[in-house]
């Protein structure tokens, strides 16, 4: 599918007025910083995180380098910089859009839960569950302490040692890697939070642009969610007058 996202280089008006209403329809867990230790939730999304929220509905996935060439462009062209998000996410739709108060923060239940979190590194054979089944022999060897992994340029990087190892070899993490995951998981404390009705913010933004908002939310090209990709929403937009 072309998108054709030249409107965006179009100048900014904001003469329509409407007001979205999100409502969740999972825990929410919405960070704006990416601690190490723990997660803790904002009440209320971030515009970036309802910016984001807009995109996933008009089915705006662009890869990372396209992303960045399209902001570079726009801004220059608008003579501002689109705000950035903890892990560098800006939108496509910041010039264009705008929250405008007063917002309505419903009431809310606040509690911690573990959270599968992704990670790379040398701890990966200890965080996966998931590995090839050759390397089953080799991985109860380790728990029996019959071998160690390491990082050591002594240690044995040979395809064969998967299958091929004896007692008190020491086995480079580098000769495992291809039988696990890129990612391994560690359970993480993370904050969430479940609102006990939904959201309302107010925006502004162009005629055209809402009806386009308008319809997506009607039928999103993806799922809508705020904050952790499981945090599922459903979104409305309705038309205020100025």
């Amino acid at each position: 599918m072309t998108l054709d996202l030249t409107f965006l280089r179009e100048k900014p008006d904001f003469s329509a007025r409407a007001r979205l209403k999100v409502e969740a329809l999972a825990p929410l867990s919405m960070v704006v910083k990416m601690p190490g230790k723990y997660y803790r939730s904002q009440s209320v999304p971030s515009d970036i995180m309802l910016w984001a929220m807009l995109e996933n509905a008009l089915g705006w996935h662009i890869a990372e380098i396209e992303r960045k060439k399209l902001l570079d462009e726009l801004k220059k062209r608008h003579k501002s910089e689109a705000p950035l998000s903890g892990v560098k996410f800006g939108s496509l739709l910041s010039w264009h859009v705008r929250f405008v108060g007063p917002h309505f923060e419903p009431p809310m239940l606040r509690y911690d839960d573990l959270w599968s979190q992704h990670l790379r590194g040398s701890s990966f054979p200890g965080g996966s569950r998931n590995y090839d089944q050759s390397a089953i022999p080799l991985m109860n060897a380790e728990r029996g302490k019959r071998v160690t992994f390491s990082e050591k340029t002594t240690a044995r990087k040979d395809d064969a040692v998967i299958r091929e190892f004896s007692d008190a070899d020491d086995i480079n993490l580098s000769a495992l890697r291809p039988y696990f995951p890129q990612y391994y998981t560690s359970p993480t404390p993370r904050e969430y939070v479940e609102p006990e009705m939904a959201y309302s913010f107010a925006l502004e933004t162009s005629p055209s642009l809402l009806q386009m908002l308008q319809d997506a939310l009607s039928s999103p090209a993806a799922p809508l969610y705020l904050g952790a990709s499981e945090g599922w929403v459903d979104a409305t937009l309705e038309v205020t007058p100025q």
